[in-house]
């Protein structure tokens, strides 16, 4: 191992990894980035595609289709994760991406970039949104053809993580105590004190505690509490969708060219990316400091209330009012939107991981998860349609209601998790204690 012959802290090795390993999520915040700059040069009439222009139809299939590759994807390494650890499959996830870039710096027609977008859509922050940083730039400002072989270029650094060790608790479940000792010991410097054996232990004597398992029966599911936590965790992961965030991401470009700001929609896309960067990092940070709540439920008034000022600005513009004035309000209201709706994206996570009861979480969660997919991809898909018919302001009009809705929703019926033990919560959806 390379890592072997050299002194490192514990910390040092494990952010290094987590570095390494995310970098399959920096290429796909690329594959989620790479439309909104890319779509607008492939559907103009200087379109770089040997077939010609996209037309709506086919804009909108190339953007949604990376939803059902996620779909495929989150079934089958969810999958394989569990018969080959954690390390490979991040290693052989690797490859559909390579494809899917060498697939567009040879696009000849639409297909080259419909196979393109499923197969990036089969692999899954902060990471991310570096990517989406990374594909407004370069798709801005580099030939169509050149931009793949930068994504391809960073996917090179994915090699480095095939040095690293299997994670412990894999190898422990697997039953592979030496290899979990030595893979503990690396991620923690070689260290050989007493206090890492004791951690080693103890964490030893966790996953075994974790790993008994007994099959879910309909009983389990009877409990009033159960079926309220359930129904509460699909509403509000449903509005990682809902709210409108991801469509807006795949369209960025597109709305400030139908805003007419006069700004270069290019460089107002990447302030806004660099803005939605500072706010998932914000929320990373205050979701453990104040409660899930609060913090969801602000951000959904708040995301709400940004989308309602970009829905009028361009229902005036549809009216051909004089907006020259205010033609910096686009741009301020689209970051905000992506600012404050990064609570929306990260705290449905901790809800459903602290809200189900342990014996369901698992079952319940991958349920939620394969169904979010499906989601993204119909309102991907149909977003363009409605706004080229219905008008960009009818849309911002629907992600907004839907924000105020869930706020409605949470603020009656979600119970504050944070903090809260697993009875606590029970005797909070039945309304014993507020």
């Amino acid at each position: 191992m390379v890592f072997n012959s050299i002194r490192m802290s514990g910390k040092l090795l494990q952010f290094l990894s987590a570095i390494f390993a995310n970098i399959g999520t920096i290429v796909y915040g690329i594959a989620g980035g790479w439309p909104s700059a890319t779509m607008p040069i492939l559907s103009s009439t200087d379109s770089p595609l040997p077939s010609g222009p996209l037309t709506t139809e086919e804009v909108s299939l190339v953007n949604s289709i990376l939803a059902i590759g996620g779909m495929v994807g989150a079934v089958f390494f969810g999958w394989i994760s569990d018969y080959c650890g954690r390390k490979w499959p991040l290693v052989v996830a690797m490859i559909p991406q390579v494809i899917a870039f060498i697939l567009i710096a040879t696009a000849q027609n639409t297909m080259f970039l419909y196979i393109s977008r499923f197969l990036s859509g089969s692999i899954l922050g902060i990471f991310y949104n570096i990517g989406i940083i990374i594909a407004y730039i370069i798709c801005a400002y580099m030939p169509f053809y050149s931009v793949p072989y930068v994504a391809l270029a960073i996917m090179s650094l994915f090699t480095l993580y095939t040095f690293f060790p299997e994670s412990p608790q894999y190898l422990l479940l697997k039953c592979q105590n030496s290899a979990a000792e030595k893979s503990f010991k690396f991620f923690r410097g070689f260290s050989k004190t007493d206090q890492t054996k004791l951690e080693f232990e103890s964490l030893k004597a966790h996953v075994t505690t974790s790993n008994t398992k007994t099959n879910l029966t309909l009983e389990d599911f009877k409990p009033a509490s159960t079926r309220k936590a359930m129904l509460i965790s699909y509403i509000i992961l449903s509005g990682r969708n809902l709210s409108g965030v991801f469509p807006l991401l795949n369209y960025t470009v597109s709305i400030f060219e139908a805003a007419g700001t006069g700004f270069d929609p290019h460089i107002s896309s990447i302030i806004v990316a660099v803005i939605q960067l500072a706010g998932t990092a914000f929320s990373a940070y205050i979701t453990d400091k104040s409660g899930r709540r609060f913090l969801l439920i602000s951000s959904l008034l708040l995301t709400g209330l940004c989308l309602s000022v970009m829905g009028i600005y361009f229902y005036l513009n549809h009216l051909q009012y004089d907006l020259s004035s205010i033609s910096w309000l686009p741009v301020v209201f689209l970051s905000g939107t992506f600012f404050v709706a990064a609570g929306v994206l990260n705290v449905p996570v901790y809800i459903l991981a602290e809200l189900l009861p342990v014996k369901v979480r698992s079952s319940v969660a991958t349920v939620f998860m394969a169904t979010a997919w499906p989601q993204t991809f119909f309102i991907v898909q149909y977003y363009a349609p409605i706004a080229e018919s219905l008008g960009v302001y009818s849309c911002m009009w629907l992600f907004a209601g839907w924000c105020f809705f869930e706020a409605i929703f949470a603020y009656f019926l979600l119970p504050e998790t944070k903090g809260k033990s697993a009875a606590e919560i029970v005797l909070a959806l039945e309304g014993e204690i507020k």
